[in-house]
């Protein structure tokens, strides 16, 4: 279960790397069909999102209640997000410096804290839904303060919540192209329509919990005809721009893409753990996943600075996207032994001390 969920956070990283690649000189004319694989690589955000609120409600399974289990949680999975993104955004930082790209009216401290903010005003473009999952992370850490019985009842109360307040703003047209810089917080962040699919992700584990004994090519199917049915809506009705890949994620995202995802990753975990050595692998490159995220923007800024400043022409412009891929696995996979997980794995230590009773 947990292999095939390390594999698809792998090919979601590389699908948002893909998506985000096209704006680059090194980035290839593909074919048409090849082509729109790539422009629907934001949909990895959405698969993130999803698996986030599967691997919550798995690490919370037999989590004890109380204050010292709650902060303990919220504590944990904030040092996962913070460990990962604070040396990245001083690699950033530098980076930029030296391209001489820096953003002028950049917010570092919201880009350092990943705070409710002017998400356009962030150093890395990507990091907005790390403040989503901060945010379900709390709501998930509130939970463990109640009885077992209770937890997963005031959770589905507040997605319940989430998903009337989606749709009161939806029928009376609140959600708009300017609705960024007019709207209250209560709009645009606390019942945004993508916060729901952490909690699809979260209940679809404990549906799975309990019905163990589904077909994953079932999923796998829905899934499929749910993607069809996002095609096309995307492709023939009227949408609001920017659109069903918009930045204030309009519901039609959550509801169509969301339910693609989450089918997805039923999928995911009901197959069967793989045992060829090469799914291993992959399974293994699943560790990279966030360091791919949110390192891949600063990889293709470098490669396009060396191939501008080198004036150098680009015959196959395939093999420089693989090539450029490649390097972003595997310093990713450097940053990930050599600063992430170590940090990481300390902090663990230090909160698991801090939290341990006292004798």
């Amino acid at each position: 279960m947990i292999q095939s969920i390390q594999i698809l956070r792998f090919a979601a990283a590389l699908w948002v790397a893909l998506y985000h690649a096209r704006n680059y000189r090194f980035f290839p004319e593909l074919p048409p069909w090849l082509r729109a694989i790539a422009d629907g690589g934001f949909v990895g955000v959405d698969i993130f999102f999803v698996i986030s609120g599967v691997i919550m409600a798995l690490a919370t399974t037999h989590t004890a209640t109380g204050p010292r289990p709650s902060a303990q949680f919220v504590a944990t999975r904030f040092a996962r997000i913070y460990t990962g993104w604070w040396p990245e955004m001083l690699l950033y930082a530098a980076g930029l410096q030296a391209l001489g790209t820096m953003p002028p009216d950049v917010h570092l401290l919201s880009s350092a804290l990943l705070y409710p903010a002017n998400f356009s005003l962030h150093i890395n473009a990507v990091i907005w839904t790390l403040v989503y999952e901060l945010y379900f992370y709390l709501l998930i850490g509130a939970s463990l303060l109640l009885a077992k019985p209770w937890r997963d009842r005031a959770l589905a109360l507040w997605a319940l919540v989430i998903a009337v307040l989606v749709l009161y703003y939806a029928a009376t047209g609140r959600y708009r192209p300017d609705m960024f810089s007019q709207a209250t917080p209560l709009v645009w962040f606390y019942a945004a329509p993508l916060v729901l699919e952490f909690f699809a992700g979260y209940f679809l584990y404990r549906w799975l919990q309990r019905r163990p004994q589904q077909h994953w090519w079932a999923w796998l199917l829905a899934s499929a005809l749910l993607c069809a049915a996002a095609v096309y809506y995307s492709v023939t009705a009227t949408l609001y721009a920017p659109g069903i890949v918009g930045f204030f994620h309009w519901p039609e995202r959550a509801l169509l893409v969301g339910a693609a995802a989450t089918a997805l990753v039923g999928a995911a975990l009901l197959l069967p753990a793989p045992r060829h050595a090469a799914w291993r692998l992959l399974a293994k490159l699943g560790d990279y996943a966030f360091a791919i995220y949110l390192l891949h923007l600063l990889v293709f800024q470098l490669a396009q600075h060396s191939i501008t400043s080198m004036a150098l022409e680009i015959p196959h412009r395939a093999f420089s996207l693989l090539l450029v891929l490649a390097a972003l696995v595997a310093l990713s996979a450097l940053y990930y032994h050599a600063i992430e997980h170590p940090i990481y794995q300390a902090c663990r230590r230090a909160i698991a001390r801090w939290a341990a009773p006292k004798p």
